[in-house]
């Protein structure tokens, strides 16, 4: 008996040794930063379209006359490219599905094609709730004509969407980086914790991002992009409150900032890597935008579509800092144009509602 015993143990020693030996190896961003990288040709003017909060889903493609993602975001695009000329990248900042099938993913990935206008994405808490896992949903994204994503499998990065596009000059060196980052879905503090909260920007994430922006020069103007908001939007909405000099802001914000209890400050990070801009998705009813006395710009992109839920502008609401004169619907998108390579951009919302006596259109800029 007990040499059975001794036996089975031999035999699951070596079992474990042989799973232990057939696992994944880390993968070290410091080893492979090259793989997180993506290049664009850069030039005075390059566009960038923010989408965000589309929450595409089964029933989305049904681009009738009367009902459609499809239809509204093939509306937006188009507004945005008769305004601008030309969208050279359009930044889709999470949340790009939600309760969707494997058929509205593809859907979503034949729209873009058609599209023929490069674009980014980024995961968001909803595009977890899906009937896929994350790593099919990357997939499609990593060889669908146009898509500039990428990840690297297994990496020690937290999550999967964080990737930068270095928009190069014709000698090879880098004019911008953009950089885009997963904030996550949720966060467990535990292993049966059951309170889970927004997710949040890990150091590793930050030590990643500064390695990359190390490798082009430090003096590279940076734009970056994520989903959730982190603690500096409280941060600075408190500021502004109190009276506080130095700030400037625009816009809307009509349901406060949902960010997780976790979050770091992120202003720092910001100064160290010479980061000019912030924008991320998120907060449905909200698309306020503020700059620190520091200079560094933290901004919301407009929710681009009336799925799952969106706010009503009413007038005189004071923390716009706009002149409006009709109500409308907080939907739309958000235009970066970036003006040199001395890190000038300028930043534009678009408010974009249909209506039958003819669409209403406004565009602000910040």
């Amino acid at each position: 008996m007990f040499k059975r015993i001794v036996s089975m143990a031999v035999i699951c020693a070596l079992a474990i040794s042989m799973l232990a030996g057939c696992a994944k190896k880390t993968v070290s961003y410091k080893e492979h930063l090259g793989d997180y990288v993506k290049t664009m040709d850069y030039h005075d003017g390059f566009t960038i379209l923010q989408l965000t909060d589309i929450h595409w889903h089964g029933g989305t493609q049904i681009g009738d006359e009367d009902y459609g993602s499809e239809r509204y975001l093939r509306k937006v695009i188009n507004e945005a490219v008769a305004h601008a000329g030309k969208i050279d990248l359009i930044e889709i900042t999470g949340d790009t599905f939600m309760l969707a099938n494997k058929a509205a993913v593809r859907s979503f990935v034949d729209f873009m094609t058609a599209t023929k206008i490069p674009y980014a994405i980024i995961w968001g808490n909803h595009d977890r709730e899906c009937t896929y896992n994350p790593n099919w949903i990357s997939k499609q994204f990593l060889g669908a004509p146009y898509s500039l994503y990428t990840e690297v499998d297994n990496d020690d990065v937290h999550e999967r969407s964080n990737y930068v596009i270095n928009l190069q000059n014709p000698d090879g060196s880098t004019a911008w980086q953009i950089t885009n980052l997963d904030s996550g879905a949720s966060y467990r503090e535990g292993a049966a914790d059951f309170d889970l909260t927004y997710d949040y920007l890990r150091d590793d994430q930050f030590e990643w991002m500064t390695a990359e922006h190390d490798a082009v020069g430090k003096d590279v103007p940076v734009i970056c992009y994520y989903h959730i908001a982190q603690a500096d939007y409280d941060l600075g909405w408190d500021a502004i409150q109190a009276g506080v000099s130095g700030y400037r802001s625009k816009f809307f914000n009509f349901e406060g900032f949902a960010p997780s209890k976790f979050a770091p400050r992120t202003e720092d990070i910001c100064l160290k890597n010479n980061v000019k801009a912030v924008f991320i998705g998120h907060d449905h009813a909200d698309d306020w935008t503020f700059t620190t006395p520091n200079g560094v710009t933290f901004g919301m992109g407009v929710k681009s579509g009336f799925e799952l839920y969106y706010a009503n502008v009413p007038l005189g609401r004071a923390e716009a800092n706009f002149d409006y004169s009709e109500e409308f619907a907080l939907i739309g998108a958000s235009l970066v144009t970036l003006d040199n390579a001395s890190g000038g951009y300028t930043l534009e919302h678009l408010y974009l509602n249909e209506r039958d006596e003819g669409d209403f259109v406004m565009w602000v800029e910040y």
